[in-house]
């Protein structure tokens, strides 16, 4: 268990730097350290849950095994993320900066959609990885993929709001700060729709 909360740590913390980086070395310090932090929070809450829901499934799956088997799935989350950090490194040099011109919203709105697709690449990786064991483990194969697909619901429904421990790189005329004054004031789903929206302009 050391072993997987050392990966997640550096991985998804060398991760979270390269996306902060755009907004200077502040931020990119800030959002590798909350990336991790929003990993081991939704490790918490979700080995809760898809234990309960794993019960009540009968997949014969428990507390103990369902974080167990989550803490593998993001450990290879972050081992994917670690792996991907230069690819962001270097699109995140090769962009133009936060201030620049009439299309700074536009390369906003990049940011947010390729690291949301590379993040869900490497979840979607890792969790097919979690279907093979929920199967395994389960009482029969038909009750541990009814696990795995309520655990994904879960993971979705729980991590779609650690969007709002922004800012993850900064919008134009904002500060950089660990997190914002408002962070309720929006929700991830509006600012996806609103980066397409904006991606546009390019």
């Amino acid at each position: 268990m050391p072993y997987f909360t050392a990966l997640i740590a550096l991985g998804c913390g060398a991760y979270g730097f390269t996306v902060g980086l755009r907004d200077g070395w502040e931020m990119g310090a800030y959002v590798a350290v909350k990336l991790p932090l929003i990993i081991f929070i939704t490790l918490i809450v979700n080995g809760l849950l898809n234990g309960l829901l794993g019960l009540v499934l009968g997949s014969g799956i428990g507390f103990r095994k369902s974080v167990q088997f989550l803490l593998t799935g993001f450990a290879i989350m972050a081992v994917i993320l670690g792996a991907l950090s230069p690819i962001s490194f270097f699109a995140t040099l090769n962009m133009p900066s936060s201030g620049f011109g009439s299309g700074r919203f536009a390369w906003h709105g990049v940011s947010l959609l390729m690291h949301t697709c590379l993040i869900a690449f490497a979840g979607i990786t890792a969790y097919a990885r979690l279907l093979h064991y929920a199967r395994e483990f389960a009482d029969s194969s038909r009750t541990g993929t009814h696990a795995f697909f309520a655990w994904l619901a879960g993971n979705l429904f729980v991590g779609a709001p650690s969007w709002n421990l922004r800012p993850f790189f900064v919008s134009r005329g904002l500060k950089v700060e660990f997190i914002r004054d408002d962070p309720f004031n929006g929700n991830f789903y509006e600012a996806v729709i609103v980066a397409l929206k904006n991606v546009s302009q390019i």
